[in-house]
């Protein structure tokens, strides 16, 4: 979900008022160049009565703009600041253009009730005048969109594929490829990351090949091979050839501690009760129960979760609150298996 705000002047009065709007936007197709669309959107919003004089308000009023997004994996906040301010009344004469200005939040939720203000405030985030990946990566510790880095992975092996490449696509979560399996587990063995040895020695990693990934015991899809944003359909067909052949190999290492917690906090908000059950290789949720009572029979486990991370392009985290999701949905019978 994101919220787009507008702040415009009305044409007759030059009364200030503010507009709000509340959308979904896909997941997996959203990218940073899809975002800009959003951004740029914004303003043609508006639409409304002057609430002083009743006069027409809409796009050519608009003077601020503001969208704000937040990951389903609480990574952070991203803002965009629209800021027109040729066309406000004490600036008539002004030839200023157009900026955008962004601000960065790491671990942070959406707010769907917070107002943001109409210029970014560094004291609350770090503030860009452009954004792209690597902005994103050093301040929200997460790549925008992990189907990229995969696609983008891929490239950069097939021109330097020696030593093989790996990446690190959020916190847990890293993606490996060389040309065979073995070569691919002896880089992974290889790499100087604390982060990951530490996650490794824990026992926390589960190594998933990206050809099998299917989240085949994932219960909240009747066909799972078939979910939305699966890797066929935005891998490179290069990619998915030298894969199929055997003559590349990608696997991804991928913590349960983090969908684990962020499943806990999934439930905990909707205030069902669980018992979780873990074992040397998984963690399992079950008797997942309603304050009235209603029980998930199924139950589900934590590996099909990861599954559903890497055969999808999204971080694991982000698997975990929308699975969780699902099941809520199922258990209030506001949502159905697909």
């Amino acid at each position: 979900m994101y919220v787009a705000d507008v702040r415009c002047e009305c044409g007759l009065c030059r009364h200030t008022q503010m507009q709000r709007f509340y959308h979904s936007t896909p997941l997996h197709p959203l990218t940073l160049a899809h975002l800009g669309k959003l951004v740029g959107e914004v303003p043609q919003k508006a639409d409304y009565a002057c609430e002083n004089c009743g006069e027409h308000v809409g796009p050519e009023q608009v003077v601020d703009a503001v969208l704000t997004y937040g990951f389903p994996d609480d990574s952070g906040v991203i803002r965009a600041f629209v800021s027109i301010p040729h066309r406000r009344h004490d600036a008539l004469q002004s030839s200023e253009a157009p900026k955008v200005e962004y601000e960065l939040i790491s671990r942070r939720r959406l707010d769907p009730q917070e107002l943001p203000g109409w210029e970014p405030v560094g004291e609350r985030g770090v503030v860009k005048k452009r954004l792209d990946e690597a902005v994103v990566e050093r301040i929200l510790g997460r790549a925008f969109s992990p189907k990229l880095l995969w696609v983008e992975l891929f490239e950069d092996w097939v021109e330097d594929p020696d030593g093989g490449a790996y990446a690190c696509a959020a916190p847990g979560y890293w993606f490996f490829i060389d040309q065979s399996e073995d070569l691919t587990g002896e880089l992974a063995e290889s790499i100087d990351d604390a982060d990951f040895c530490d996650a490794s020695d824990a026992g926390d990693l589960m190594v998933i090949p990206l050809l099998e990934s299917i989240p085949s015991a994932l219960a909240t899809h009747r066909y799972p091979e078939q979910m939305p944003g699966h890797w066929r359909e935005w891998m490179s067909e290069s990619a998915r050839e030298a894969l199929d052949a055997g003559d590349a190999w990608a696997e991804a290492h991928v913590s349960r501690s983090g969908v684990v917690e962020i499943m806990r906090e999934t439930f905990d908000l909707a205030r069902l009760t669980y018992k979780i059950d873990e074992t040397a290789v998984d963690v399992f949720f079950s008797e997942i129960t309603t304050p009235g009572e209603e029980v998930y029979g199924r139950g589900v486990a934590v590996s099909s979760v990861l599954r559903r991370a890497v055969y999808t392009g999204i971080t694991p985290q982000e698997s975990g609150r929308l699975t969780a999701e699902e099941i809520v949905g199922m258990l209030l019978r506001v949502w159905e298996p697909k």
